[in-house]
């Protein structure tokens, strides 16, 4: 299909792509499900989507759902009709085309475009759910994204989400230590617009209303878990090396190359990061975190 694997940048239309694609495994595969659980994003997600209390068949949305792979994998795992919003309507025909598929053509959801402002065309206070991934880092105004969540959202109702961030002025982290020295893995996403550190984000998300019930950083270990991202950095970087970055640079090329030859790659390694940020998310730093917030 045209797109297939875009990550970021635009398209001919001007429109930007955002890729992913439905796994149809998940309807009939244990050991699909079993992985996709396991996987540290979905883990966390699912785990707050049930503390939501959600009433099959609440009213869930997929607030950027872009191409509607990630809404039709939840709501294929949930057995919960999600309907994906987003601004382009490229993304939103390849969601809608997903959707027809004959695994996934009970689950009735549906792919709508965002009204003005990035507001969703509901009824105010019909959503229990709003559900949004690798979003507000990419929106003009964070503000005016949760107004619109708090808008379509019940009493009570709840926002799960992945987000993007920034460094913390407190975060000790390599990833924070090599940004500093000018090495920032944030770069590498030019689309992020509205970055901000955790303790700006959860301002904006009280003064619009919510309660942060849980928070977990997505970046524990992240060094371990992703030297192939650091090596890219290293790789891309234009400016000048201290004899500290070159020896990070050497240890991210080699255990990216030792990572590979682990046996049963990835799998160990997903099992090592979820059972890490379990132990030490709530409290550590980093670029992205899971959040459950609930509407006051």
């Amino acid at each position: 299909m045209n797109y297939r694997g875009q990550w970021g940048g635009k398209i001919a239309s001007g429109e930007e792509m955002w890729w992913t694609e439905p796994d149809y495994r998940l309807r009939r595969n244990a050991w699909a499900r079993f992985w996709f659980r396991v996987d540290v994003r979905q883990h966390f997600l699912l785990r707050f989507w049930k503390k939501a209390g959600v009433v099959k068949p609440g009213r869930v949305i997929d607030y950027g759902c872009g191409s509607g792979g990630t809404t039709l994998n939840f709501a294929a795992v949930l057995g919960q009709t999600i309907t994906g919003y987003d601004i382009f309507p490229t993304q939103l025909q390849i969601a809608r085309e997903f959707s027809e598929h004959p695994e996934l053509k009970d689950l009735n959801c549906r792919f709508e475009l965002l009204g003005e402002r990035g507001r969703i065309p509901v009824p105010d206070a019909s959503v229990d759910v709003i559900f949004s991934l690798d979003v507000l880092g990419h929106v003009p105004h964070i503000p005016d994204t949760l107004q619109a969540f708090s808008t379509a959202l019940r009493p009570g109702g709840s926002v799960v989400l992945f987000t993007e961030s920034t460094y913390s002025p407190d975060d000790r982290s390599l990833a924070a230590r090599l940004a500093a020295e000018g090495f920032d893995m944030t770069d590498a996403v030019p689309e992020h617009v509205s970055l901000f550190p955790r303790e700006k984000l959860e301002q904006f998300f009280t003064e619009a209303g919510f309660d942060v019930l849980e928070r977990y950083s997505a970046n524990v270990g992240h060094f371990l878990f992703f030297p192939k991202d650091y090596v890219l950095m290293f790789r891309r970087s234009q400016g000048g090396m201290s004899a500290s970055i070159r020896k990070w640079k050497l240890f991210a090329s080699l255990w990216n190359a030792l990572s590979r030859i682990a046996p049963f790659y990835p799998w160990p390694f997903q099992v090592l990061r979820l059972g890490l940020t379990h132990l030490f998310g709530r409290q550590a730093y980093g670029t992205g975190y899971f959040y459950h917030l609930r509407k006051k």
